[in-house]
């Protein structure tokens, strides 16, 4: 027997984490070298590190694009690989790029002189794609604490900044305080059942109704902390005070990776968690679902009509859309999971325009300030095509066709009404509208609001005018032509179920 190709298949499914973890040591070496050189006079070389940064994740992603592997568990178990992994891995990673991109300019003007900062952000790519694949309790456990921890420094990256460092350590207690929840959990399910491996509870769960549990009360008090650990990471009311405060306190750059970055992850280790592995305890599920679902819409509809800051009122707003995915997660249904994916890839899309409206919304008014609603009101002047940019993504966020925000809406509302989930239908609606109020009144200020003072408007970053171009047309061509993205999430779908 040849052992060396006896685990053959399990390195070429782990190449892409390896190379990455594999390019981070390296960088981290070649930024110490370069940084401490007193011969090179100590250089500050950020815009290089970030265009290494970008085809480290580029290289990445042609090792997940050329894996010819469909399905895989490796290491008795611990990790997954299949179709869902690897999409979601792949839209990871061209997402965190365009991130990068845009927000170049930003880490320069904030003075964020720091090499750490990219290999923070590859850090908690690396936790981010590992958290995709785990099968296991202890490794979802140890990759979720991975990527936590490198967002809990980036949150604090702005170091004369005292907001910047408030954020960052709200943010590391709060989120310290949901991990114990997390380990409580997993040591309920251990205690009750002596594993903590997937594939055991796929195999203990999936021969015995819900009735003839002896410790079926034990059991689901352990899956509730670990639910409520998914619900405070993706900032679902009511464990959502930390979102507006992080968002506003970080800096720009860090903001986007927050509010872009780490849902459809989140989302992805959940469904199959919860939807795959556990689906004895959907009853339980479903209500907490619902719940969690109709106290998000309610609480980022209403308090966001209160903000007058950019940045918190997209974060009330990104509470509401966390309340529409959950309930699509809620309808426990093919139709429901293919609409919840769905729908997370246009908000990324979205999100992208839009934070790159906001990047670009530099004046000499708010330099130093936290951009305001106001801020919007000198687009009109300065680049008219910004203003029609930042209208059709802030149209789209509220559903109004003919964008595709619209079409996912609607795809999670009648999934949800197919599986009879009527009140919550009604009042996710009903929040919607209220929810366009801010949408439309930020549209109104764009065009309408008269410019109080004279300032100067600089120009806008040409990375974020090439990806403003680019996500401006496809919210308008996936409404005319959906089916790469439908069938897309189909596919990662039907590896769930």
């Amino acid at each position: 027997m040849d052992f060396s190709i006896l685990y053959q298949n399990n390195f070429k499914m782990f190449l892409p984490e390896i190379f990455l973890a594999t390019s981070i040591l390296t960088l981290t070496l070649h930024g110490s070298f370069i940084a401490t050189s007193r011969n090179l006079g100590f250089p500050l070389f950020m815009r290089s590190f970030n265009k290494l940064s970008i085809l480290v994740l580029f290289l990445t992603f042609i090792l997940l694009q050329n894996n010819s592997i469909v399905f895989l568990l490796t290491y008795q178990n611990t990790f997954i690989f299949d179709l869902l992994t690897t999409n979601v891995k792949q839209i990871i990673i061209i997402s965190t790029i365009f991130c990068l991109f845009i927000s170049e300019e930003s880490i320069i003007k904030n003075r964020i002189n720091s090499f750490e900062y990219f290999l923070l952000i590859l850090c908690a790519i690396l936790g981010l794609v590992l958290l995709i694949s785990s099968f296991d309790m202890l490794s979802l456990y140890l990759a979720i604490e991975m990527q936590s921890l490198c967002l809990y420094v980036l949150a604090g990256s702005k170091k004369e900044s005292s907001f910047s460092t408030e954020a960052g350590l709200k943010y590391f207690i709060l989120g310290s305080f949901s991990s114990s929840f997390l380990l409580l959990g997993i040591s309920f399910l251990y205690g009750c059942t002596g594993t903590i491996n997937f594939a055991h509870f796929h195999l203990l769960f999936s021969e015995i109704n819900n009735e003839s549990l002896i410790l079926n009360s034990l059991i689901e008090k352990g899956l509730i902390l670990i639910s409520i650990v998914f619900f405070f990471k993706i900032a679902a009311a009511p464990f959502h005070m930390w979102s507006p405060d992080i968002y506003e306190g970080s800096p720009t750059s860090s903001t986007i990776f927050f509010a872009v970055i780490p849902k459809i992850a989140l989302f992805s280790i959940f469904l199959r968690l919860f939807q795959n592995i556990f689906s004895v305890f959907e009853n339980t599920f479903i209500f907490f679902l619902v719940l969690f679902s109709i106290t998000s819409v309610i609480v980022g509809s209403f308090i966001a009509l209160k903000q007058k800051k950019l940045k918190r009122l997209l974060a009330y707003s990104s509470i509401s859309h966390v309340g529409y995915l959950l309930l699509a997660f809620a309808s426990n249904s093919i139709q429901g999971t293919q609409s919840l994916l769905f729908y997370l890839i246009i908000y990324m899309l979205t999100s992208l325009n839009i934070w790159c409206v906001i990047l670009s919304l530099n004046t000499t008014k708010n330099q130093i300030n936290s951009k305001t609603l106001l801020d919007l009101s000198a687009i009109t002047v300065s680049n008219p095509l910004l203003g029609i940019t930042g209208t059709l993504a802030f149209f789209s966020l509220a559903g109004v066709p003919p964008l595709v925000g619209f079409f996912a809406k609607m795809e999670i509302f009648v999934s949800a009404i197919g599986s009879s989930l009527f009140f919550a239908s009604l009042v996710a609606i009903l929040s919607s509208v209220i929810s366009s109020f801010y949408y439309i009144r930020l549209i109104k200020n764009i065009y309408f609001e008269k410019i109080q003072d004279n300032f100067f408007v600089f120009p806008v970053d040409r990375y974020c005018s090439i990806l403003l171009g680019v996500t401006t047309f496809f919210l308008l061509y996936f409404f005319y032509n959906p089916c790469f993205l439908l069938l897309l999430s189909q596919k990662m779908t039907l590896c769930l179920f």
